[in-house]
This record gives structure tokens, C-alpha cells and sequence, in this order.
């Protein structure tokens, strides 16, 4: 290593210009000047044991190039310390690869991001110095040609092979000879010289701007070995001559084919600085080329001008940059100042130079920029500044030229083809720009620029830094399509791709607007240690492109890529995928999905130096961050897309690492702060928790496996995925090696997750077909119930902990699920249809399963079995849950079909929350079952538990032989059980106690439900509020209450209202009466009460009675109809032949076409048979339909006044004015008027007899005995046959009123036949003459009967008459037949 310094005549003088050869060596006077011989290197051994034994001190490849001079810096001076280096000893060196092959092999690269159009990589190579000091202020460049980057600090220059594939490459730390006396100082300029002839390496110039001291090493490998050649250094230390005071270098650029650099100082002059002489040999010399920007020459004025205006100049040029020439020995140099003023050069070797041209193209560049972007009018125009420019290669063939948007490069050298990044500012934001500029420095050119191509940037808007280490850059790879902008913090890749010709590119292009091209920006952390220092390009390889064609680039790259130099980071890489895809008809596109993957499988990572959650211009909609992120889920779950790999050596590490993927996308939705709609958060929540169930059931499925003996490691779990349907899931390809169907699953088939937990019962319903042996279905329910558990309650408890996180933090949530508001929700996975079927006959399995194998097996069954009864409560618990959530996911949606469904499944889930929280004592589950009941407000199943466990706890107690302790402990807990009841009571009130009594009583019976003195308020108010226990209400009234007015209001209330049994009724109604009689003459217990109070409760009494009174008026008549004409004929009937006796023996005879009637009538005798209290209307039916035959009508009132008083007591209004008149029709119908109008050849007393024996005269008669003798103190009405036609052939009563309508239309038609009758009887047959006749002869021997009575002192003679007896024994002799109906 060595460091050389100019030895001859003052320190630090320039040498001159003429000066081409060096002076000769002189020999040393004697052996003790010498300079001592360089030790040879150290042979090369053969490998031993002894080889990789780690060394005191480390040897890394690691030299430092330090200066002979002494440095002015050796201890800390103005802030800069040079930080300490190994300097160990040079033991030997690697083999040298040869530069073709040396940066061919796998770079070791570590992927940071990509997408469809890049991919971001960090190599491996960095130095150790550089990675240890992450923080100190420096700057540098990369070099493709070379295979090295520079990197520069106040102090050192450090190079290395950038794309080495090892961390810590060989690399040269070179100390400065001339190091910067101050940290605010600008950082030296530096740059590799391409390798001389004689050597393979590059070498190194470094140029302190502040004194223009200039620092060549001819090799950097070379310099580590021959610095013992002191006499080397001569001619290559010098400075840049003439430079003024305050005037500082402020850009170094290499003019390769002019053998030397091309340096820009801030006054705004360029100098061209040579490192060898003409013969190739290492020398310096600077010339300065001719400008008008600032001052070309020194001297005294000079040096006050330029101090005067030292501000204003200093950094004027944005930047200077060098093209190749096809002639050798010159290259073009083309400078452009920030305010766009242009110069360029044409430099031969040496320093010749000829000035081309010089222009102000600002107005030009301003007015194309606005001209096609209209963002850019809003800036204002004096903010318009040149960044940095590129020169367009030239060497491009005619398919990439047409691919681009640039111009084709002129062939002539007279005009330079340059691309721009120009800057509009604003407020805090920035407008960039690429203009494609072409000038024209031929002596002729009418026009000396023409504006291109411009191509707005929308990507990227955040303004340069003044403060930055290096400059914004901008680079133009070949093959000219793709334009990296390098900045501070961030790095824009930008297409400028031409898009195939069509109609609308063609449409854009008159109108000079682009197309919306590819632009994507790769963005650091924010974090003080990371900046971008430094860059550089790497290009393709193409045939095509000559220009280069003597050098071989050492890192070769099949399509162009951007080096970046992050300080703290390392060396970074920007690769684009497929160049030409830019050009194609699909060209790549930045989407939401592709900015949220980067963030999520790259974000990730800790120490990634990029970030992802910087939207800049590329901003979407949420509704499309809500797809993009649904998609992305998806992808996650089923492990689709080049990230994941198809094989998981350990799953739940796979399955963890994709949880992490799924938290990300959410964390990058928060912090880009979308506002994702309702159903999408959802429905990513509900993917996350298949994802982290996943996780479970698969510790679970290696839990079974470990517990299982060797010989039956398949758990159900690998048999769940066995029996899963091939359509419902993905099958492996054995092909490529994916043999594991069941890891396949885990890593494929996630989003399927409903499907795997409902196929748990199938695969236990299949092998119990297949005769599968007991233990081993034992174990098979087991585990079905561990993943069903396990399952459904970690995914509740998952959505429960992480509804913060996916934003449903509003949300309401009860045990796990939505507690309201599914509308517009899909249905929840955790309640899917199968899932809530399978878990409810998993429960019903486990019962069973448990109550028949207790205690049967072996040992390890019995272990099992007691698992799977203690897995039934959580069980249970789970699976109301999911029914619960699926009722109300289906009653909200918007299918009708599925509002069908949740009707059903909520009449599922509240019928369930009873019984199948009762099935778990059949376990003995007692207190989970209590849980339960109250968790999900099953009151009933609570008081059925609670009343269950006492009363088996009172049985055990009864068991002979019993322990004290063991009777002291049942005793306490049955106490214990009977206060928690009394708790409940207390707590829950009457939704407790309600269902309490109902299970004592319909358990237990009436005596246990009376006897339970634990509770009266509750139990009263029980039996009152239920009707169907009226008949126990009023015993509890009496015993319980003394509440005798209650008792006797519940009583006929029952008699008036409910009861059905007319025996009971009778009673109820006799009781009642009995009761309110004697509450009513019991003395009023407030002495308060009012004599005004008294009338009115006594009114009220006397309605009430009288009310009685009716009703069982009503049920005598039922009474003697059934006493004095059924019972006879019931009792000498065949036992179940007792309706069809009594219908024959009944009937009337009605046509067939009108057997409507004959079902009324037959549904009346038999709720007559069955005992039922009959309605009024039903037995005004029965009593006017029905046939009584002569040897027992005599028992009973004539039946149609028994229907008269029936129509009196037991209806009113209308009702009974209606009823009376259907009883007057049908007593005018039983007789047949056609014979009886007929007298021919009949004397009077014939006629007489025959209207005697017809039932409307006795009718008339029994009407008008009553009326007489007062036993009927009613006047009723004598209705003639004009009056009762009509009645119910438009409407019916009020028993039909909810029947069919066709049933109606029955009945009307009967009733209007029956009115037909009537009405030809009428017009024809002179019934209404008759009816008047027979009332008259009725009423006549009424008379006469009671006459007779009176006369013979017989006052209880019946008052029918002899002539009326006569009748009736030849009405007998006419077979019974009272007529036609």
C-alpha cells in the first residue's frame, strides 16, 4: 500500500504541464539507505486440522493505503476522527479471479421487495468499517465496468468488489493524504480510473474541493504491495491550480476516452484534470476549459470578483456529465446549470478542447414542461431548476429506439442527445420532470435545442434535501426504456416505454399527452442513519450495442438496474424483471394489491431498510385497497404466489409466518389509513382466524399423534383431509413431490377451514359403518370433540381480542359473535350450515357415547371417555353459539329462502339452549350446565338443572348406609342448591321462577308444586297467570292465600271461559257460586268501605250470579239431553260401537247433497259422547237436528224449547235472535205440510188429530204451559214462517267464521235448501195459515187441560190433554217420523 507524494521542489507545488518524462532513479549511496525488499508472500500449505482454528486477531481482507507524509489528522482535530482499522499484516491473498468470471456467480443477494416490473435486492458485500460506522457523513458511487463502489469520508476512501457474494469483502481502505480540517467541510470527490494496461484493478483519484488537492493511485490491489517504492509517489500528488479563494470542486466526472476527468468548481468554471501523461505513465495535470459562466483565468481581480460573488455562483451547475465520441482520444462534455443554461465541449486527450455550444434554454424547457403537463402551470415558474441529466446513449438498435419514447440519437456527433429531471416547486411538494433535450452545435443550426420528450413524474413529489450527502440523479440504462431517479430517501423507477400504436395512444399523442406510464418508488425508513450516499448503474449486455464494446463490464446484468449506497444499510439494487415488457401490449402496472404485498411480505421483516406505507402520487381507493387486500388474504390462506413455498418442514413456524403476513396487511391499511368498508373488514377478520385456527388444530393433530400408539399415528385430523371431498379441496402433485396430503391441506386449503371442522362427525360416522373396533372410535370422538372445541372457541376468542385491529372496534360482541346488525353481511364461516349440523350431533354422539362406555373399557378408553364428558360443556356452549350466529346471519339477509332458514334455526337454537344444556346432566355436568343455562338466558334448562340435581341429591340421601360425613355433605350442597334457587328467585324473578314451577309441576306434580313453601309471591302469580292451572289456583288461593273472592273469581272464570268437561264445569260453576255467595256475606274487612261501594260490589255480585245461573241453565239442558236420551242407548251399546249406535239411532235424514249438515250434527254427539261442554250454537244444532225417538222424548222438555232456553241463557243480542230463528225453521220443516194441507175426504176431527200429533204444536204448547204457569217467566216470541226465512243464507255465525271458505260455502248452501223448503211450504202448502191454526188449538187445549186440572184438584197433571195423548200414540204409530226436514 502506499500513498505518494510530490517530493520535488516546495510541497505541494503543481508540476507542469510539459513535464512527460519522470526524472531517473538514482541508485542508494550504501546498503544501510536501502529501501528493505517487500517479504515474499507465504507459501501456500496443504490443509490440516489446524487450518480453521480461529486466530488471535482477525484477518480480514482489509488493506489500508496510508500516506508516508504525516498527517495533520493523527489525533481528533475540528470533530473528524479517523476511526481505528485493523491494520494487520498481508499474509496472502486469494486467488484473483479473471475479470470475466469474477461477479458471474450467485451474488448472495437478499431480497428486500419486488413486484411485476422490479425487484429491490441487498448484496452481500459491504466493509466492515462501513458497516460498523453507519452514521458518519460520506458519500461515493459505484462502478458495473470496474466491479467496485467508492465510498468517501473526511478522513478515508474505501473500495470494494460491491456484488462479491461474501459479507465482508476483500476491500482497500485508503487513508487521505489531504483529509478535510472540519466536519462541516464538503466531503472529497472521488472516482475509479479504469485499469492501465499492466493491471486488472482499478485505480483511485480523489480531489479535496476545499484546497483542490489531488490523490491518484494507479492500482488499488498494487498500492497494498509496492509501498516500499517511495519513488513511485512522484507525480501523482498535486492540486488544481489557480483556484480561487472560497471557490471549492464541487463535481468530479469520468471522460473515460479522454484519459482523464472533467472536474466542475463552484464558481462555475470546469477543468479537465489528466492522471497519466502521454505515454501512459501515472501523472497530473488540470487545464480549465473556456466558459461564460464564471471566470476562466486567476489572478488577483479575479480572486476578488469571484469572493464577491462566491454565493451567487457557488453550486451553479447541476451537473456535468461526459459522452463517449467514436473517435478515439476525445469525448463530448455537456454541463447544464440549475436555471437551465447549457454548454458543451468537445475534449481531446490532454486537455484540448473545443467550446460547441452555449445556450439558455430555460423558456424552451419551461414552456414544453408546461405545455404537456397542466400540474406544472400551478407552480410558478421562477421555481423551475435543473436536477441532474444523463446523456442518451447512442448506441441503441432500431427495435429499442422504437420501444422508446426518446427520439432516435442523431448520428451526427454535432448534436448531443441529453435527458433532463427538471423541478417545479411548490409548498412542501415538487413536480419533476423528464425532458428529452437535443442540441445542435453544428455552426448552421437555425434551431440550437428541440424539446423531446416530457415525461411528467407523479410518483414521487417530495423536494430534493439541500442538506443531502449526494445529489438527485438520474439514470438512463440501456436500452433506453426505463429511467431511474435517485434522491435522498427514495429511488423512482419510471418507464418510457412507447406504448403499441392504436387509437387512443395516437389520440393522446396529438393532443401531447402521455399515456399513464409505469412509475413505482422504492422508499427508505425514516431513520437519521439511512441515506442514500451514493449510486450507480448497471446495463445489459447487448450485442447490438457497440460503442463499448473494448470493455467488458465486470458485473454484468441482463436487464438495467440502478446501484444504490445507503448509508446504514449496505449496497442495495434495483433489477428490472423484463425490460421489453414496458413496450408490450400489457405493459406492468403499480395496482393496490402490488403495493400492499411489498408492505406485507416484505414489511415484515425487522431489518428490511425499506418502507411501504408512503403512498406519494400513487394513491387508490379504498373500495380498491379493500379488494386488493381480500385478494391478498386469500392468497395467504391458500399459500398462492411465488413468496410461499410448497413445502413446510414445520407447520406451525409456516402458519405463524402467515399470521404475521395477515396483521401486516391490516397494520399497512391503518397506516396508509384507509377506510375499508364494513364486509370487507369482516370478512378479512373471519381469514385471519381460519389462519390462526389452522395453527391450532395442527398442535392439536400432533398432540393426538404423540398420545396415539405406534401403530396408530393417524389422528382424525389427517383423516378429515382423507375424507374431504377431491372437489373441495386441492390435490398435491405427486409429480413434484408432494406426497404429504395432509401438510398439502394446512399449506393449501385454509380458506376452506368450514369444510374441515364439519367433516370431523363424518369421518367418526363413516368408520362406525365400517364396524371400526370400539377403543378406536372411543379415541376418534375424542379428538373430534378436542377440534371442534378447540376450533369454534379460539376463533371466537380470536375475533374477540382482534376486532381493534381489523377496525371493528364499534362493534358489539357477545360470547364471540355479532350480538346485532348482520345486514349485509355474508354469513359468518364459524356458523356455517354444516359446521352448526355436525357440532349438534357431535354433542348428541359425545353424550351417548360417554353415558354407554363409562367405566367399560380399558383404562386408556375410560381416560378418554372421562375427557370427552368433561369436553361436553364447551361443547355445548359452542354449539349454541354457532346456531345463535346463524339464526341471526339468515334472519338478516336479503334472500327470502335464507329468512325461511333463521326462523327455523332460531326455533333450533331456543329449543336447544333448553335441551341440550339439559343433556349434560345426564353427564353430571351440573355446573357447567348452570353456566350455560345462564350465559345464554335459558332460564328453563336453569331451573331443570338446578330442581334435576336436588332431587337427586335428596334420592342419594335416601340410600341406606350412608356416612355421617358423606350425609353432611350432601346436605350442605343441597342447601347449598335449594339458596342458589332462592337466589335465582331474587335475581331473575318471574323468567326463573315461571319455568321453575313448571318443571316441579310437570315433573313432580300438583302436591310438590302446593308444597314448595320456599316462594310464595312467585308461585301465586305462576298459577294465576296460567289459565290450563286454574283448577290448582284456587285451591292455592284458599290453602295459600286465603283469598276466597279470588279463588272464587278463578273458579268461574275456569267454569264460564275455559273448561271443556261439562261435569267439571258444572262443579266449577257451583263452587264458584257457592264462594262469591259467601265471600259476599262475610263482613268487609276496611272499615272504610262505603255504602256506595257496597251497592256497587253487590250489583256486580248479582251480574255475576245471574251470569251463573245462565251457563248452567245451558248445561241442564245438555244434561237432560244426554241423561234421558243418550245414556240408554249408550248403555246397551258394544264398547266402541257407542257412535255409530247412537248416530243411527239419531239421525235425521238429510239428502246426501247436503250431508254438511249430517257432519255438523255428528260432530256435536260426539263431544256429546266425550262429555264436553257444548256451546250454545253446537247444541242448538244437536237439538234441532236431532231424531228423539217416541219412547224416551217423553223424559225431556220438548226439544225445541230446550233450544229456545239454550238460545235465552246462553246468548244475547242479534246472536240470539238469529239462533231463535234457525229453531222456528226447523220445527216448521220437521212436519209434511204437503200431506197435511191436503183435507180431502177428512172431517174436522181428523184434521184436528193429525196437527196434534205435529211437533210444532207441541212446540206451541209447552211454550204456552210455561208462559201460563209461570215456570218461564220469559215472554218468547212466537216467530211465523214469514219471519224466520232467510236466516244465515248470506252469513253464518261466528263459529264459521275461520273456516274454509269452501267449508262455508257447504254450510250456506244447506241452510239456503233449508230456507227453499221453507219457502215452498210457504207459497204453496199454506204453512203460515197453518202455523197460526195450530198455535190457536195448542193454546185451546192448553186451556182446556188446566181447566180440567183445575176442576179435578190434579195441579200437577201434566197440561198436555187426552187429545194431545190420543195424538201422540197414533204419531207413534207413524214409526217415529215427525215429518220431513
Amino acid at each position: 500500500m502506499f500513498s505518494a507524494s510530490l517530493n520535488t521542489g516546495a510541497e505541494g507545488a503543481p508540476l507542469s504541464a510539459t513535464t512527460t518524462r519522470g526524472r531517473r532513479r538514482q541508485r542508494p549511496l550504501s546498503s544501510d539507505n536501502s529501501v528493505q525488499q517487500p517479504k515474499a508472500k507465504r507459501p501456500r500449505i496443504p490443509l490440516n486440522d489446524q487450518t480453521f482454528v480461529n486466530p488471535t486477531a482477525t484477518t480480514l481482507e482489509t488493506y489500508e493505503v496510508k500516506s508516508t507524509r504525516p498527517s495533520v489528522v493523527e489525533i481528533k482535530q475540528d470533530g473528524i476522527e479517523e476511526s481505528p482499522v485493523s491494520k494487520n499484516e498481508l499474509s496472502f491473498r486469494s486467488k484473483k479471479a479473471r475479470p470475466g468470471e469474477r461477479f458471474s456467480k450467485g451474488d448472495g443477494s437478499t431480497l428486500l421487495s419486488t413486484n411485476v416490473a422490479f425487484d429491490v435486492r441487498k448484496l452481500p458485500a459491504l466493509p466492515d468499517r462501513l458497516r460498523l460506522d453507519a452514521t458518519s457523513r460520506q458519500h461515493g458511487s459505484s462502478d458495473s465496468f470496474t466491479g467496485y463502489a467508492l465510498s468517501l469520508s473526511h478522513t478515508h476512501a474505501i473500495v470494494w468488489p460491491y456484488a462479491t457474494p461474501t459479507q465482508s469483502p476483500e476491500s482497500f481502505t485508503f487513508a487521505l493524504p489531504y483529509p478535510s480540517k472540519s466536519s462541516t467541510d464538503p466531503l472529497p470527490l472521488g472516482a475509479l480510473v479504469p485499469p492501465s494496461a499492466s493491471s486488472s484493478e482499478p485505480g483511485l483519484v480523489v480531489v479535496m474541493p476545499t484546497g483542490g488537492k489531488v490523490t491518484y493511485w494507479e492500482s488499488i490491489s498494487s498500492a497494498t504491495t509496492l509501498d516500499f517504492l517511495r519513488q513511485q509517489r512522484n507525480g501523482i500528488e498535486d492540486s488544481v491550480p489557480g483556484m480561487f479563494s472560497g471557490e471549492l470542486v464541487v463535481q468530479i466526472v469520468n471522460a473515460e476516452s479522454a484519459a482523464g476527468f472533467i472536474l466542475a468548481l463552484s464558481s462555475g468554471r470546469i477543468a479537465y484534470l489528466s492522471v497519466r501523461d502521454a505515454h501512459g505513465r501515472p501523472k497530473i495535470s488540470t487545464q480549465f476549459l473556456r466558459t461564460n459562466v464564471g471566470p476562466s483565468s486567476s489572478g488577483f481581480f479575479g480572486s476578488i470578483r469571484h469572493a464577491l460573488s462566491h454565493a451567487a455562483l457557488q453550486g451553479d451547475f447541476a451537473a456535468v456529465r461526459s459522452e463517449r465520441s467514436s473517435k478515439q482520444g476525445e469525448c463530448t462534455v455537456v454541463a447544464v446549470t440549475s436555471k437551465g443554461r447549457l454548454h458543451s465541449w468537445r475534449v481531446h486527450r490532454g486537455g484540448h478542447h473545443d467550446l460547441l455550444t452555449e445556450l439558455d434554454a430555460r423558456a424552451a424547457i419551461l414552456e414544453a414542461v408546461r405545455k404537456v403537463d397542466t400540474v406544472n402551470a400551478r407552480f410558478p415558474p421562477e421555481s423551475l431548476k435543473i436536477l441532474d441529466f444523463c446523456c442518451v446513449p447512442r448506441d441503441s438498435d432500431r427495435k429499442y429506439s422504437e420501444m422508446s419514447q426518446l427520439q432516435q440519437s442523431p448520428e451526427s456527433e454535432d448534436h448531443q442527445h441529453i435527458l433532463l429531471l427538471a423541478s417545479l416547486t411548490g409548498k412542501q411538494l415538487c413536480r419533476y420532470t423528464l425532458v428529452e433535450a437535443v442540441l445542435s452545435t453544428g455552426v448552421s443550426a437555425e434551431n440550437p435545442i428541440h424539446i423531446g420528450m416530457v415525461r411528467p413524474i407523479s410518483a414521487y413529489s417530495t423536494p430534493p434535501d439541500p442538506h443531502a450527502l449526494a445529489k438527485p440523479r438520474l439514470y438512463l440504462p440501456r436500452p433506453n426504456i426505463i429511467a431511474f431517479l435517485v434522491f435522498d430517501h427514495a429511488a423512482v423507477v419510471a418507464s418510457i416505454a412507447r406504448l403499441p400504436d392504436s387509437p387512443d395512444s395516437q389520440i393522446l399523442e396529438d393532443n401531447h399527452l402521455l399515456p399513464a406510464s409505469f412509475e413505482d418508488v422504492v422508499d427508505l425508513r425514516t431513520d437519521p442513519t439511512l441515506e442514500i450516499v451514493g449510486s450507480g448503474i448497471e446495463e445489459p449486455k447487448i450485442s447490438s450495442f457497440g460503442a463499448d464494446q473494448g470493455r467488458i463490464p465486470r458485473v454484468r446484468s441482463k436487464n438495467p438496474a440502478v446501484i444504490l449506497l445507503v448509508r446504514g444499510a449496505g449496497t442495495l439494487r434495483i433489477t428490472v424483471t423484463d425490460v421489453e415488457r414496458f413496450a408490450s401490449e400489457k405493459p406492468p402496472e403499480v395496482t393496490a394489491k402490488i403495493k400492499l404485498e411489498q408492505a406485507v411480505f416484505f414489511g415484515v421483516k425487522a431489518d428490511n431498510p425499506l418502507v411501504f406505507d408512503i403512498q406519494h402520487g400513487l394513491r387508490f381507493t379504498d373500495a380498491e385497497y379493500g379488494a386488493a387486500a381480500l385478494e391478498l388474504s386469500r392468497e395467504v390462506l391458500t399459500s398462492a404466489g411465488k413468496q410461499f413455498s410448497s413445502l413446510a418442514v414445520r407447520v406451525d413456524t409456516n402458519i405463524k409466518e402467515r399470521v404475521q403476513y395477515l396483521e401486516k396487511i391490516m397494520a399497512q391499511i391503518k397506516s396508509l389509513k384507509v377506510n375499508l368498508d364494513r364486509v370487507t373488514k369482516w370478512q378479512l377478520l373471519w381469514n385471519a382466524e381460519k389462519l390462526h385456527v389452522a395453527n391450532v388444530i395442527w398442535h392439536k393433530h400432533e398432540e393426538f399423534t404423540s398420545l396415539r400408539p405406534a401403530t396408530s399415528k393417524k389422528s382424525i385430523v389427517a383423516e378429515i383431509v382423507e375424507y374431504i371431498r377431491s372437489e373441495e379441496k386441492s390435490e398435491p402433485n405427486a409429480a413434484k413431490g408432494e406426497v404429504d396430503e395432509l401438510r398439502h391441506w394446512f399449506l393449501r386449503d385454509v380458506d376452506r377451514m368450514e369444510i374441515f371442522i364439519a367433516w370431523a362427525y363424518e369421518v367418526i360416522k363413516h368408520n362406525s359403518k365400517a364396524n371400526l373396533d370400539q377403543a378406536s372410535l372411543t379415541c376418534l370422538v375424542y379428538e373430534a370433540a378436542e377440534i371442534y372445541n378447540s376450533a369454534i372457541r379460539d376463533a371466537f376468542a380470536f375475533r374477540t381480542k382482534n376486532v381493534d385491529l381489523y377496525g371493528l372496534a364499534g362493534e358489539e360482541l357477545e360470547h364471540g359473535i355479532l350480538a346485532s346488525d348482520y345486514a349485509g353481511l355474508p354469513t359468518p364461516w364459524t356458523c356455517h350450515p354444516f359446521i352448526a349440523n355436525n357440532v349438534k350431533r357431535q354433542v348428541e354422539l359425545s353424550t351417548e357415547w360417554a353415558k354407554q362406555h363409562w367405566a367399560t373399557g380399558s383404562e386408556s378408553q375410560n381416560v378418554l371417555i372421562q375427557r370427552t364428558r368433561e369436553l361436553l360443556p364447551e361443547m355445548t356452549e359452542i354449539y349454541l353459539t354457532v346456531v345463535q350466529e346463524l339464526s341471526r346471519s339468515y334472519l338478516a339477509s336479503d334472500d327470502p329462502k335464507k329468512v325461511v332458514d333463521g326462523q327455523k334455526y332460531e326455533s333450533v337454537y331456543h329449543k336447544d339452549r333448553h335441551d341440550k344444556v339439559v343433556l349434560l346432566a345426564q353427564t353430571e355436568n351440573w355446573e357447567a350446565g348452570i353456566k350455560i343455562a345462564e350465559n345464554h338466558e335459558s332460564l328453563p334448562a336453569l331451573a331443570e338443572i338446578l330442581t334435576r340435581e336436588i332431587d337427586g341429591l335428596r334420592h342419594e340421601l335416601e340410600t341406606p348406609g350412608l356416612s355421617p360425613e358423606k350425609v353432611e355433605k350432601l346436605e350442605s350442597k343441597m342447601t347449598t342448591r335449594e339458596n342458589q334457587v332462592r337466589e335465582y328467585f331474587g335475581t331473575y324473578g318471574k323468567d326463573f321462577a315461571f319455568p321453575f314451577y313448571d318443571y316441579l309441576f310437570t315433573t313432580f306434580g300438583v302436591d310438590a308444586l302446593l308444597e314448595y313453601d320456599r316462594d310464595k309471591t312467585y308461585k301465586t302469580m305462576y298459577l294465576r297467570t296460567k289459565p290450563e292451572l286454574a283448577k290448582v289456583s284456587w285451591i292455592n288461593d284458599i290453602i295459600g292465600e286465603e283469598d276466597i273472592d279470588h279463588a272464587a273469581n278463578t273458579l268461574l272464570d275456569l267454569g264460564l271461559v275455559r273448561e271443556q268437561q261439562v261435569w267439571n264445569k258444572k262443579i266449577e260453576l257451583s263452587l264458584g257460586k257457592l264462594a262469591r255467595m259467601a265471600e259476599s256475606s262475610r263482613p268487609s274487612s276496611k272499615a272504610s268501605t262505603s255504602l256506595q261501594d257496597g251497592n256497587v260490589n253487590g250489583i256486580a255480585g248479582y251480574a255475576k250470579v245471574e251470569a251463573i245461573d245462565k251457563e248452567l241453565a245451558v248445561i241442564s239442558v245438555q244434561d237432560d239431553l244426554y241423561n234421558t236420551q243418550i245414556r240408554p242407548v249408550v248403555s246397551v251399546a258394544l264398547e266402541g260401537e257407542e257412535l255409530s249406535l247412537v248416530q243411527e239411532t239419531f239421525a235425521l235424514k238429510i239428502p246426501k247433497k247436503y250431508k254438511i249438515l249430517s257432519q255438523i250434527f255428528d260432530d256435536a254427539l260426539q263431544r256429546l259422547l266425550n262429555h264436553e261442554a257444548l256451546d250454545s250454537l253446537t247444541l242448538i244444532d244437536l237439538l234441532t237436528l236431532i231424531t228423539l225417538p217416541p219412547e224416551t222424548r217423553e223424559h225431556m222438555p220438548d226439544q225445541f224449547f230446550s233450544a229456545i232456553r239454550v238460545a235465552y241463557n246462553g246468548l244475547g243480542g242479534a246472536e240470539r235472535i238469529q239462533a231463535e230463528r234457525l229453531i222456528w225453521r226447523r220445527c216448521f220443516l220437521r212436519e209434511d205440510w204437503t200431506q197435511l194441507n191436503n183435507t180431502t175426504l177428512k172431517n174436522d176431527n181428523d184434521v184436528v188429530e193429525v196437527l196434534g200429533q205435529t211437533d210444532l204444536f207441541q212446540f206451541y204448547c209447552t211454550l204456552y204451559a210455561n208462559q201460563q204457569s209461570g215456570a218461564d217467566k220469559n215472554n218468547h216470541r212466537r216467530l211465523a214462517p214469514s219471519e224466520v226465512a232467510g236466516v244465515y243464507t248470506e252469513t253464518l255465525d261466528r263459529r264459521f267464521e275461520k273456516m274454509e271458505k269452501s267449508y262455508r260455502e257447504k254450510v250456506l248452501e244447506a241452510m239456503r235448501w233449508e230456507d227453499g223448503n221453507l219457502l215452498k211450504h210457504m207459497e204453496k202448502h199454506r204453512l203460515e195459515q197453518w202455523a197460526k191454526e195450530t198455535r190457536k188449538y195448542a193454546e185451546e187445549a192448553v186451556n182446556q187441560q188446566y181447566d180440567e186440572t183445575t176442576a179435578a184438584g190434579a195441579a200437577h197433571s201434566s197440561p198436555r190433554s187426552e187429545s194431545a195423548r190420543r195424538q201422540s200414540k197414533a204419531f207413534e204409530s207413524m214409526n217415529g217420523q215427525n215429518g220431513t226436514h
